[in-house]
């Protein structure tokens, strides 16, 4: 599992044209990609887009086992695959719209120190929500950890089993709801960490 630790790690040591790029940049590209992502309906566009952010991602000098970070978010998009019903062009489209997405804001994470994010955010949005986004993205690390613990859990319980639908059922079942409230009990925990160390509603950043 990716730690949010080594993200880090490799956002401030890695030299490359990306990592010295200005942060401000860096956002508006990737605001441009969110907004290609919207409104483009075509595939080989968004085929074309996922080509150059992987180009920048390998010639960026990021480490390639960060690239399954990428990965994670298609276990929400098999959702819109059942509410497609099973049209070819929708899965692919919202595959591709997914993959995009995650791929961009990975390689900005991963070649822009995470305060230096934060700050260029926290000039031209409200606080609140500069706070609210700076809490997930520590919190989806956190959920990937659980998300492990979670599969060892249902692999030790006999995992899915399609002989027997029933008991998958059930072992699937139970897991869901285990995600659910240790995700949230360590979410508490994080906020708690935070009022301790003298957290009060607001992120100083250097140069503040």
């Amino acid at each position: 599992m990716i730690q949010l630790s080594y993200l880090d790690y490799i956002a401030v040591e890695k030299r490359s044209f990306l990592h010295r790029l200005s942060p401000k940049l860096k956002i508006i590209g990737m605001l441009v990609v969110l907004f290609v992502i919207v409104t483009m309906r075509s595939l080989p566009g968004l085929f074309l887009l996922y080509v150059i952010l992987l180009t920048l991602y390998f010639a960026g000098k990021v480490p390639a086992k960060i690239l399954s970070l990428t990965l994670y978010p298609l276990i929400f998009a098999v959702l819109f695959i059942f509410l497609s019903g099973f049209q070819i062009f929708f899965i692919l489209l919202i595959l591709l719209k997914v993959l995009c997405g995650s791929t961009g804001v990975v390689l900005l994470l991963a070649t822009t120190p995470y305060p230096s994010i934060f700050s260029v955010l926290g000039r031209v949005l409200p606080s609140s929500f500069v706070i609210a986004l700076f809490l997930t993205y520590r919190s989806i690390f956190i959920l990937l950890t659980v998300l492990e613990n979670t599969q060892h859990a249902l692999y030790l319980r006999g995992g899915v089993q399609w002989k027997h639908p029933w008991r998958s059922l059930i072992n699937i079942s139970n897991a869901f709801g285990h995600l659910i409230i240790q995700g949230i009990d360590a979410s508490e925990k994080m906020y708690e960490s935070m009022v301790l160390r003298g957290f009060k509603g607001k992120i100083h950043y250097r140069g503040e």
